[in-house]
């Protein structure tokens, strides 16, 4: 029998680490399946602020430290940087000055509680697709806190196949401070527990407004509205989410959240099977504006994925994590109308990335990145060839 709490920590520690950063003024700005791919503390707008929340919670992951540890190192550095108690702070969404509360012995218990149950269900699902097999069943457990919920509570010990819708909706976590979890079971253990499989219950909905965005939503009763996603988020179709949330938000803010999320086991999980697109990094809008683009997040095809594995093995996964320091440290080429070449000479690698709008300008692709020669005059002579394309779309401007 698979139990929640005994479940190792890999895959928990794994889901959390592949995850990027996203800044949000509320908790409705950073909406629902987002929290699959990003790490976001309400009224944290500074990257810095966030990486220590993080590292925090990295650590409780990974080292199984307290609430207390996590508190008592945290709350010293919140403060000194002035993340505590109230301020006022404006809203870059209506431009309104707001009285808000910053940090607080609450909110860390929140932030603690949440992101370890969050990534220990992420966890735990991953290992229940893996096992559902030999193991097809979970069981609801809902009676873990000293207040259950009512509707929580209604599904105790209700069996479902691994495989039902009613666990896309409802498999916990589902709420602030939900304590439920889940066992996985195959049919003859079930027979030794005398329990049977149920059928999977029609649940009421409610209709929930986002204030910020204005979106109308069905959810179903006893789902909070900020947990109303399915679980299993390290998807293609996750990373083709992202890359649409990161093009609306603002470049630096982007870019700084990226390279984390490249570092991650989501893009490994990419790099060795190459499906669907994969955000890796992102332009200044004068820089999108140069090669005719309406976007600012350049993504990663398959295709070119495989491309590059062939053309160039040498290439770890931890080096695409380059493709950003290229575009903020290195220099611009135009190359053509609707291309760059960015250089990056000042490494002893040396790397170059080319990045390529579409023609309706919709998206950015990166369609080569690379090392540079190690040997000398090769080397020079490569930079120098690459700098005449510049000099070449000068003269043709």
């Amino acid at each position: 029998m698979i139990q929640f709490k005994a479940l190792p920590p890999a895959e928990a520690i794994e889901f959390f680490q592949q995850k990027g950063y996203r800044i949000g003024f509320s908790w409705e700005d950073v909406w629902q399946q987002e929290h699959q791919a990003a790490f976001t503390v309400a009224k944290v707008m500074q990257l810095d602020i966030l990486r220590d929340i993080r590292s925090g919670v990295d650590s409780a992951l990974a080292d199984g430290t307290t609430f207390e540890t996590f508190r008592k190192q945290l709350k010293p550095l919140l403060m000194e940087k002035g993340w505590w108690g109230k301020a006022e702070m404006i809203d870059p969404l209506t431009g309104e000055s707001k009285f808000v509360q910053l940090g607080s012995t609450r909110r860390l218990r929140t932030i603690f509680d949440t992101n370890l149950r969050t990534a220990y269900s992420e966890g735990q699902w991953e290992r229940i697709q893996s096992a559902k097999k030999n193991f097809p069943y979970l069981r609801y457990d809902a009676n873990n806190s000293e207040h259950p919920r009512m509707q929580h509570s209604g599904w105790d010990n209700l069996v479902l196949p691994a495989d039902d819708p009613f666990w896309q909706a409802h498999y916990p976590v589902k709420a602030w401070g939900c304590k439920c979890n889940v066992t996985q079971f195959s049919e003859k253990m079930l027979d030794q527990r005398g329990l049977k499989v149920g059928e999977s219950p029609e649940v009421p909905q409610y209709s929930y407004v986002n204030k910020r965005t204005g979106e109308i939503q069905r959810i179903p009763k006893g789902v909070d509205p900020a947990f109303n996603y399915p679980p299993g988020g390290r998807s293609a179709n996750l990373n083709k989410f992202l890359t649409e949330r990161l093009d609306a938000s603002v470049p630096m803010l982007a870019a700084g959240a990226l390279r984390d999320f490249v570092l991650g086991k989501a893009f490994r999980n990419f790099y060795s099977n190459p499906e669907g697109v994969f955000p890796i990094a992102v332009v200044p809008d004068s820089h999108a504006s140069d090669i005719g683009a309406k976007a600012h997040t350049v993504r990663l095809s398959a295709e070119t994925m495989q491309k590059q594995l062939d053309v160039h093995p040498e290439i770890t996964s931890e080096e695409y994590a380059e493709v950003q320091r290229t575009i903020d440290a290195g220099q611009k080429i135009q190359d053509g109308k609707t291309s760059l070449i960015y250089l990056l000479q000042d490494d002893p690698n040396g790397y170059v990335s080319v990045i390529k709008a579409t023609q309706t300008g919709k998206a950015v692709f990166l369609t080569s990145f690379r090392r540079l020669s190690s040997e000398g005059a090769k080397r020079e002579e490569e930079i120098r060839r690459l700098l005449k394309k510049n000099e070449q779309h000068k003269k043709q401007e």
